[in-house]
């Protein structure tokens, strides 16, 4: 339970092997990522959970575009918008739209972006996640995990 009196809930980062170890770390043979599972509720379908990737750097939650089709959603009927990453080059578009985010235990309304370019399923940034959740990250804990705690504004 955090000093705020909410409860908090932990999640053990998803670990996954590495083929081939990064050049700097020769002796690294796995990496870990902060993941959730979650699922979306479109109009008022629910979707299946599936992985989000949690991203500090992401300045909004999206979605890879197929989810929202599964469920009727008219992605490029939102409002269109810029999707690119750390590093330049190809860019894509992401569409906005109004759903609900389902995290273990909390359902919020957002503001998600959905893309036909994403390469994973879903990536929880600070719109929308970050601004709804104290996230933190903790990789020295056994086995490394992030801490998350819902926020609740007047």
């Amino acid at each position: 339970m955090a000093a705020s009196g909410l409860v908090s809930l932990r999640v053990p980062y998803k670990i996954f092997p590495l083929t081939t170890p990064e050049p700097a770390l020769p002796n690294e043979r796995e990496t870990w990522v902060p993941i959730l599972n979650v699922s979306l509720i479109i109009g008022h379908a629910p979707t299946r959970k599936f992985e989000a990737i949690v991203d500090s750097g992401s300045p909004s939650c999206l979605f890879h575009a197929d989810i929202g089709k599964a469920h009727g959603l008219k992605i490029e009927s939102g409002t269109p918008g810029p999707l690119s990453g750390v590093v330049g080059g190809s860019k894509g578009v992401v569409y906005y739209h109004a759903v609900k985010l389902v995290v273990p235990g909390n359902m919020i309304s957002i503001t998600g972006g959905f893309s036909e370019n994403l390469s994973v399923a879903a990536i929880l940034g600070r719109h929308g996640f970050f601004e709804n959740y104290v996230v933190i990250f903790d990789p020295s804990s056994n086995p490394p995990g992030l801490l998350i705690e819902r926020v609740h504004r007047a």
